[in-house]
C-alpha cells in the first residue's frame, strides 16, 4: 500500500526527474500527515478536545493535499504548497494554543512549535533542484518570514509572550538564536544539496562516456543470455515433448484395439458388398439386374468414402493439439452454433438457455471447443422428446484447474446401465428412429481428451441427458509463433496482446513477410494491444510505411487500439533520429501510443490499460 501511495501521479511516459519529484513529495506528505495524526491522538489524550487539537487533526488532512495535486499533474503547485503548509499549520496552531488555556499558559508553549518552523526550512532543498531557484528561494523566504514575525503575529492576536504575563527579560534574544539556527541549517543543507547535484551530474557524464563500452558488453550479454535461454527452452521443450509423447502413446494404446476393431468392422461391410456385386456384374442375367447392381455398387462406394472421411477427421483431431490457444467466449460460440442450427431450432421450437457468468471464457483451441458444443447441442435436438418442447440448458463454472461445462436436455434419455460402456464408441447408435452415423459422441470424447479433459454422462430414460465436460485450463503466458534471426513474435493471451521484438534492422521485403504474420494473428484472435520492441533495430520507419500502407485498411478494421513501443536508449546525438521514427509510426497508425525504455514497463502499461478499459 505504501508503494502504491508513493506512485500516485507518476506517469510512465514522463521524465524520470519529474516522477522522482512526485514520489518524494508524496512521501513527505504522507509522513507529515501520519505523524501529525499521531500527535493529534497523543494531544487528545493529554489535553482533550481543545482548539489546537482540532487544528492538528485538520492539519493532518491538509498535508494530503499535495498528493491530490500530484494526481492532477500539478507537481510544482504540490511542492510549493508542501513547503508552505508546515509553517502555516505550525503558526496557526501555536496562536490557537494560547487561547485554549488563558491565564494558565507555560513558557514552553512559545518554543515547541518553533521547532516545526525550523524543520520547514529543509523542505525546499528536499523537494526542488537548485536550478529551480524561483521555487526554493521563495519558499525559504516564506518560512524565514514566519520565524521573524513569530512574536509580532502573536502580539497581533493579543497572545504575545509579555502580553500573557511572562517577564523573562531576554526572551527576544531567542528570536535571534532561532533565526541564526535556521540560516545555519538551510545554509548547510544548501551546500549538501549542491554537492549531491554536482556528483549527480558527474555521474551522468561518466555514464554517458561509458555507454559505448557498456552497450557492447550489454549486447554480448544479451546474445549469451539469449543463447542460454534458447538452450534451456529447447531442453524444457524436449522434456515436455517426451512427457506428452509418452502420455499420447498410453492413450493411443488404450484406444488402438477399439479403433482397429471399429475400422475393420465398418470397412468389411462395404468391401464385402462390393465384392459380391462385382461377381454379379461378371455374369449379369439381365440389364435390370446390372442396373440394380450398379446402384448398390455406387451406394457401397459412398459408404466406404464416408467411413474414410470419418477416419481422416479422427486423425486431424490428433494432429491439431499443437495449435495456438486463444481466448474463446462461450456465449459467442453458442450464438454461432445457434445460427448454424437455426432451421432445426425454429422447426422444433427448441429453447437454449445459457449460464456462463461464473466462467465466461477459456484459453483453448477454438475448432475443437466449437465442435464439442456443436455435437452436444445437435445431439440434444436430434434426440428430443416428442412429448414436450425441447429445452437445452448450458452452464459453465470453474473447478480447480478445469472449466466445467454442463449440457443438459429434456429429451429421450438413455439406459446407462445397458449402454454406458458403448456410449462413446465409434459408430455406436442407440436410437434408430433418427438419422445418424454414431460418430458425434466419439469425436466429442476424442476432442475432450485431446484437450486433457474428461466427459461424463447422466441420463434417465424418458427424462433427459446431461453431459459434463471438464476442459483443462492451459498453463499459457507466452506462445512463441515466430522466432528467427530477424524477429520474435509472441502471443500473450492473458494481456490480449501480440509482441514483436526486432533483433536487427530489416529490409522492406523482410518487414513485409513478418507483417503478414502479425496481421493474421491480430485478425484471428481479435487483439487490442500491439507491443513492438525496436531496441536493437535502426529501421527507416518512413521507408517501412510503404509496407504499412498496404495493410492500412485491414489494420484499422481489426480492433487494435493501442501500441506500446520499447524505444532504444537515446542520447543527445540520436534523439532527433528517434523523434523522426516516432513521427513515422504515428503517421502510419491511428492508435494510442506510449513509449518505454524496457519491455516489462510496456507490459505493465498494457495490463493497466486493459484494467482501466
Amino acid at each position: 500500500m505504501w508503494s502504491e501511495l508513493n506512485q500516485i501521479g507518476v506517469d510512465a511516459s514522463g521524465s524520470w526527474q519529474k516522477n522522482r519529484h512526485i514520489v518524494i513529495s508524496n512521501r513527505v506528505s504522507l509522513i507529515l500527515s501520519g505523524f501529525t495524526m499521531i500527535t493529534f491522538l497523543v494531544a487528545l489524550i493529554y489535553f482533550g478536545w481543545i482548539i489546537s487539537v482540532k487544528l492538528a487533526l485538520a492539519a493532518s488532512l491538509l498535508f494530503l493535499l499535495p498528493v491530490v495535486f500530484n494526481k492532477q499533474g500539478r507537481v510544482n503547485t504540490s511542492r510549493v504548497l508542501l513547503c508552505a503548509l508546515l509553517s502555516i499549520a505550525a503558526m496557526v496552531i501555536s496562536i490557537a494554543d494560547k487561547f485554549d488555556v488563558p491565564g494558565n499558559m507555560e513558557e514552553f508553549q512559545y518554543f515547541q512549535l518553533r521547532l516545526m518552523l525550523l524543520v520547514a526550512g529543509v523542505f525546499p532543498f528536499i523537494l526542488f533542484r537548485l536550478e529551480e531557484k524561483k521555487y526554493w528561494i521563495s519558499t525559504i523566504a516564506f518560512n524565514l518570514a514566519f520565524l521573524i514575525f513569530y512574536d509580532p503575529l502573536h502580539e497581533l492576536f493579543g497572545v504575545g509572550f509579555y502580553q500573557s504575563g511572562f517577564t523573562a527579560p531576554n526572551y527576544y534574544f531567542v528570536n535571534y538564536m532561532i533565526v541564526a539556527t535556521f540560516l545555519v541549517l538551510t545554509g548547510s543543507t544548501y551546500f549538501l544539496k549542491s554537492s549531491f547535484e554536482e556528483y549527480e551530474k558527474k555521474n551522468e557524464v561518466l555514464i554517458r562516456s561509458l555507454q559505448g563500452a557498456n552497450e557492447t558488453i550489454r549486447q554480448q550479454r544479451e546474445i549469451l543470455a539469449q543463447e542460454n535461454f534458447q538452450l534451456n527452452h529447447a531442453l524444457v521443450n524436449k522434456n515436455d515433448q517426451l512427457i506428452q509423447t509418452n502420455q499420447e502413446l498410453i492413450r493411443h494404446n488404450n484406444d488402438l484395439m477399439q479403433f482397429s476393431y471399429s475400422v475393420s468392422h465398418n470397412l468389411r461391410g462395404p468391401v464385402a458388398s462390393l465384392m459380391g456385386l462385382l461377381q454379379i456384374l461378371e455374369h449379369p442375367t439381365s440389364s435390370e439386374e446390372s442396373r440394380q447392381a450398379f446402384e448398390h455398387v455406387n451406394k457401397s462406394i459412398k459408404s466406404l468414402d464416408q467411413i474414410i472421411n470419418d477416419l481422416a477427421s479422427i486423425i486431424d483431431i490428433r494432429n491439431s493439439v499443437g495449435e495456438v490457444k486463444q481466448k474463446i467466449v462461450f456465449e459467442k460460440e453458442v450464438e454461432t452454433i445457434k445460427s448454424l442450427l437455426e432451421k432445426q431450432i425454429n422447426d422444433h421450437h427448441v429453447k437454449i438457455i445459457t449460464h456462463f457468468q461464473k466462467a465466461p471464457e477459456i484459453l483453448s483451441i477454438r475448432p475443437m471447443v466449437s465442435s464439442i458444443f456443436y455435437n452436444l447441442i445437435s445431439n440434444a435436438i436430434k434426440y428430443r422428446s416428442p412429448d414436450r418442447i425441447p429445452e437445452i440448458i448450458i452452464t459453465s463454472f470453474p473447478e480447480k484447474d478445469f472449466i466445467k461445462i454442463k449440457v443438459a436436455d429434456n429429451g429421450l434419455g438413455l439406459d446407462l446401465e445397458k449402454f454406458k460402456d458403448k456410449l462413446f464408441g465409434l459408430y455406436k447408435r442407440f436410437h434408430t428412429h433418427t438419422e445418424g452415423k454414431g460418430l458425434g459422441l466419439f469425436l466429442v470424447k476424442l476432442q475432450v481428451e485431446a484437450l486433457e479433459g474428461t466427459i461424463d454422462v447422466d441420463s434417465i430414460p424418458g427424462a433427459g441427458t446431461t453431459f459434463t465436460v471438464r476442459l483443462k485450463l492451459p498453463d499459457i503466458s507466452n506462445q512463441v509463433l515466430v522466432d528467427n534471426a530477424i524477429t520474435a513474435i509472441t502471443y500473450k493471451p492473458n494481456l490480449d496482446a501480440v509482441i514483436s521484438v526486432w533483433k536487427r534492422s530489416v529490409t522492406k521485403e523482410e518487414y513485409l513477410e513478418i507483417y503478414k504474420h502479425v496481421t493474421d494473428l491480430i485478425k484471428d484472435f481479435q487483439l487490442t494491444n500491439w507491443i513492438i520492441d525496436i531496441t536493437h533495430a535502426d529501421n527507416n520507419e518512413e521507408n517501412l510505411n510503404e509496407v504499412r500502407k498496404k495493410f492500412e485498411t485491414q489494420i484499422s478494421s481489426l480492433g487494435i487500439r493501442r501500441m506500446a513501443v520499447v524505444k532504444p536508449i537515446t542520447d543527445d546525438a540520436s534523439y532527433e533520429g528517434f523523434e523522426k521514427r516516432k513521427k513515422a509510426l504515428r503517421s502510419a497508425y491511428n492508435l494510442e501510443f506510449a513509449y518505454f525504455n524496457t519491455l516489462p514497463e510496456a507490459l505493465q502499461w498494457v495490463e493497466e490499460q486493459n484494467k482501466n478499459s
